[in-house]
């Protein structure tokens, strides 16, 4: 014969029951919750080493340019294409092509300012691939009498 006693302890054990369902709800829904934060972390985490490589290539490019430029100032024929790595051993390379004078070169008129295209494309490798790369072109204004400077550059 059941006594009250036996129903009052039935329902504590059933009040427990419940309480342990939603806990283990809780820390389910919370476990679900940090996953989505790892998951957005490393996209974040990608996408600010994709700025980080793009930013370098930017800059690497831009080297190539005033590789060119060097070359020019200093009496160089720079005419062509080239490609040199940043570093021996390094995976990152910038190649460059400057384009013909223009007007052309004339030996009677030395001082006669000039014009010439360059382009400069950086890139990093990894096993063989290309996995960044930046392009740069650029408009290059030489007087021999005041030096050269980039009219316009363009990506």
């Amino acid at each position: 014969m059941p006594t009250r006693n036996s129903g009052r302890r039935f329902c504590r054990a059933r009040r427990k029951g419940v309480a342990l369902i939603v806990v283990l709800f809780i820390v389910m829904v919370a476990t679900i919750l940090s996953m989505g934060f790892v998951a957005r972390s490393d996209v974040e985490l990608s996408c600010g080493k994709n700025m980080i490589l793009q930013t370098q290539m930017d800059y690497l490019a831009e080297s190539g340019l005033e590789h060119a430029r060097g070359l020019i100032l200093n009496g160089q024929d720079a005419q062509g294409s080239w490609t040199s790595q940043l570093v021996s051993g390094s995976s990152d390379y910038y190649c460059v092509t400057v384009s013909a004078r223009h007007p052309p070169f004339k030996p009677n008129d030395p001082n006669r300012p000039w014009d010439c295209q360059i382009t400069s494309m950086a890139y990093k490798e990894k096993n063989r691939e290309r996995i960044g790369e930046s392009s740069l072109k650029a408009e290059l204004y030489v007087d021999p009498l005041k030096g050269a400077f980039f009219r316009s550059i363009e990506r």
